[in-house]
């Protein structure tokens, strides 16, 4: 699992918490060293990560996760249960997903799904900028939203 097993608890937590908020919005959070990459996706998206910046850009073997946008987007824009998108993201930041370039050049995890909603994608984008890389999204390709 490349979910630490701290973060999973930390984002249940998070999804369990959401309701509870004033607004009922979700808040922002940034679960540190949530994602664990392998060898070949850490290599792989630091080729990515250099092409894109056009400089050298590492990318560490671990990865925060920001929940606040793919909660908003896919539980509270889409409609989905916020179990589904914790599964989501479980999936999508999988040892088995490949890690890969976008047709923009943007670093991103992409695995192939079939389950009782069908068969689909998870694209997972990760986020890069000066201050690093992290996790804040997670994309079922070719499924329609509930909303």
């Amino acid at each position: 699992m490349a979910l630490n097993p701290v973060a999973y608890r930390a984002l249940l937590n998070y999804i369990a918490e959401v309701p509870k908020q004033p607004t009922g919005r979700p808040h922002t959070v940034t679960v540190k060293d949530a994602v664990v990459l392998t060898t070949v996706q850490q290599k792989t998206l630091e080729t990515v990560l250099t092409a894109y910046w056009g400089k050298p850009y590492p990318c560490p073997l671990l990865l925060d996760i920001k929940p606040r946008h793919g909660y908003e987007s896919r539980v509270l824009k889409d409609g989905y249960p916020p179990m589904k998108y914790l599964e989501w993201l479980t999936a999508g930041c999988s040892d088995v997903a490949i890690a890969s370039a976008d047709t923009k050049g943007r670093p991103r995890l992409l695995i192939p799904v079939t389950d009782e909603m069908g068969q689909y994608r998870i694209l997972v984008p990760l986020r890069s900028d000066t201050f690093g890389v992290h996790v804040d999204d997670v994309i079922p390709l070719g499924l329609k939203a509930k909303k």
